[in-house]
């Protein structure tokens, strides 16, 4: 079974998302392609959340209660 790993790491400019893909011995090859092409869509998905997630904290600092 492969896994996709999600890394995100704090740069100067922001955060940097890497999705990793790490296939084990036993997989076949058709699923190591299909972990490739998983690991791609979430990369998108992942970097939005954390965008997301970036816009909403730099709101709640502005807006104190």
């Amino acid at each position: 079974m492969a896994k996709v790993v999600i890394s995100i790491t704090q740069e100067v400019k922001g955060f940097a998302v890497e999705c990793k893909v790490e296939p084990e011995k036993g997989d076949s090859s058709m699923a190591q392609v299909i972990a490739v092409a998983v690991g791609a869509g979430l990369a998108g998905h992942v970097n939005e959340k954390v965008r997301n997630a970036i816009e909403k904290v730099k709101k709640e600092k502005k807006h104190v209660h």
